[in-house]
């Protein structure tokens, strides 16, 4: 970092630092190596300038959901039990249902160490199973800023409150929940009377539509109803090549003497060369 600070200010593109483009109203710079990296969110830290960033890759952790625990099960239990079988780096938190908001009986626990945590078998003397975590469709929103497209665990932008809008904590607003302060409420996204986390705001992301699907069409005529359309009369039209004509012809006897062993009990066809055959069995 000392290497970008030296050649900040040379008015060119100074050799060592990291790329940067404008954004918008923002300014985003690339890191070439994890070090630079940390480096860098540490003097914007230290600066107290504000900005989000994403998580490295040997910083993610791993998410596994617990099955198996009943709902009353204590976290800080859980916790206790992972750390005591080798997990130390275990943190766990309760599942919540997305429409009642009540706790269920799962648990997500993030670490670095999956193959290990695929060892345990118990926890509090349950049998337990370790699911992987299905990545959710909806876009990424952060409970700190309410902006989409990063985590709250890495933004260092100022906090607004996802009900009423303001430059608070969303934990610390007067402003019932709604619905009951659905009324008072208003997004700092679009500035419209709604919470800032509705998936219908104007500034939400839209998710890209979908080509339809052809549909394959099949025939599904059943051998009942084929046996109930009439027969036809009609001489058979005349095709420009004679062949064609004479094979037309043989289908339509075969069809014929086909309908006539039908018809007739105990007999059967066997047509060659245009002639038919009938014998009694």
């Amino acid at each position: 970092m000392s290497s970008y600070a030296s050649d900040e200010g040379r008015g060119q593109h100074a050799k060592g630092f990291p790329p940067a483009r404008t954004a918008g109203t923002s300014v985003k710079v690339f890191t070439n190596t994890p070090a630079d990296y940390r480096q860098l969110v540490a003097l914007l830290e230290s600066i107290k300038r504000p900005f989000f960033t994403y998580q490295l890759k040997e910083d993610r952790m791993d998410q596994r959901v617990i099955r198996g625990l009943p709902r009353e099960m204590s976290v800080n239990d859980i916790k206790e039990d992972l750390v005591s079988q080798g997990i130390a780096d275990a943190e766990v938190q309760q599942m919540t249902s997305r429409t009642t908001k009540k706790p269920l009986p799962l648990f997500l626990v993030k670490t670095k160490m999956p193959e290990k945590l695929a060892e345990i078998q118990r926890l509090a003397m349950l049998t337990v199973s370790f699911e992987r975590k299905k990545k959710s469709s909806e876009p990424s929103q952060c409970y700190r800023c309410q902006r989409y497209g990063h985590t709250q665990r890495n933004c260092r932008l100022a906090e607004r409150c996802v009900k009423c809008g303001e430059d608070h904590n969303s934990t610390s607003c007067s402003l019932p929940a709604p619905p009951t302060g659905q009324r008072n409420a208003k997004c700092c996204l679009c500035g419209e009377g709604h919470p800032a986390n509705y998936k219908g705001c104007s500034k939400a992301p839209k998710k890209a539509a979908s080509a339809p699907k052809a549909v394959p069409t099949t025939n599904r005529t059943s051998y009942a109803q084929k046996a109930k359309k009439p027969m036809s009369t009609s001489a058979p039209a005349a095709a420009t090549a004679t062949g064609t004509t004479a094979q037309k012809q043989h289908g339509d006897d075969r069809l014929l003497a086909m309908m006539q062993a039908i018809i007739t009990p105990g007999t059967s066809t066997d047509s060659g060369h245009g002639n038919q055959k009938s014998r009694r069995y």
